[in-house]
């Protein structure tokens, strides 16, 4: 155990080679900082290379601040953000803000320096308030690397916190957030940054089915929120997981695979059919079109509560 953490620690490094790593098994939770590339004039990311648990991660440079968009799980992977941070912001002022609350996007916040201004939206705050670390405890319990990651990790309290959107001036570009739950969770938050044309959805929209893992969530409002998203004709798309896309791509596919699966449970329901029946009738409807089964059953459960 001594070695694989040893081997982590390594990766954390911004010097540390990502080679140093076994190529089998499953890939440790790491930012992998130095695949950084820039994606637009203001904008540079880490992606994610669709390992679970590591976010893409995000940075819009300005002229007077910059801004960190997630932070990776826990205190080690919000150390090597930061560092990146640094060194394309030199000495200027950092905000710091999360897609929303999951551990893998929120719990590297105490990382970062005093300094770092974190903004939340209001959502985001009743999130954690609701549901607290519970979440990260899952994670932890996944793999010693996990609990290590998230060995003393806290929830960082705001130091500005929003109601809808909130606009923040870098010096040279405006980058504007948006709270967007509930959907993915009750705290969403989406960033836009119109000169360079490039959203940050999180989990709003990406290649990945939907997962409603709120008790808050709903249809209604997810499409309202896709709605939203593509009134801004992005140019690039950056979620929380997996690829970024040319333009709109991912939330259109988000709003058919959502209406498709409202109306089928909404048909099933009118039927007489029970929750799991339509979870059952919709599955198959749907066959290989929707891989993961689970996440299908957790949205089709949730069209069902909210069909008439």
């Amino acid at each position: 155990m001594r070695t694989v953490l040893k081997l982590i620690a390594a990766a954390m490094a911004i010097a540390g080679s990502a080679t140093a790593l076994p190529a089998q098994g499953p890939q440790p939770p790491i930012v992998k900082v130095e695949r950084l590339r820039q994606i637009s004039p203001r904008v540079h990311i880490i992606p994610d290379n669709s390992v679970p648990a590591v976010p893409n991660v995000g940075f819009v440079v300005g002229e007077r601040a910059a801004l960190v968009i997630d932070t990776g799980l826990g205190p080690p992977n919000g150390t090597a953000v930061h560092e990146v941070a640094r060194k394309l912001a030199g000495a200027k002022p950092l905000y710091l803000v999360t897609t929303h609350v999951h551990p893998e996007h929120d719990l590297g916040a105490q990382a970062f320096p005093a300094t770092t201004t974190l903004i939340r939206s209001a959502r985001q705050v009743k999130d954690i308030a609701e549901f607290g670390l519970r979440l990260a405890n899952v994670f932890a319990g996944r793999s010693a690397v996990h609990a290590e990651l998230l060995k003393g990790a806290e929830f960082r309290k705001a130091d500005i916190t929003f109601e809808d959107s909130h606009d923040l001036d870098l010096g040279g570009v405006r980058v504007t957030l948006m709270a967007m739950g509930p959907n993915h969770t009750l705290g969403d938050t989406a960033v836009w940054i119109e000169a360079d044309r490039v959203l940050f959805s999180g989990d709003v929209a990406m290649r990945a089915q939907p997962v409603f893992s709120s008790p808050h969530s709903s249809h209604r409002h997810w499409l309202a929120s896709l709605d939203r998203l593509e009134a801004l004709k992005p140019a690039i798309v950056v979620p929380s997981h997996g690829p970024t896309a040319d333009g709109t791509i991912f939330i259109g596919g988000y709003r058919s695979y959502l209406v498709e699966v409202r109306d089928r449970t909404a048909a099933a329901k009118k039927a007489g059919r029970s929750a799991e029946q339509a979870v059952q009738a919709v599955t198959a409807a749907f066959g290989d079109r929707a891989p993961d089964k689970g996440r299908l059953a957790g949205a089709i459960r949730a069209a069902y509560a909210e069909a008439p």
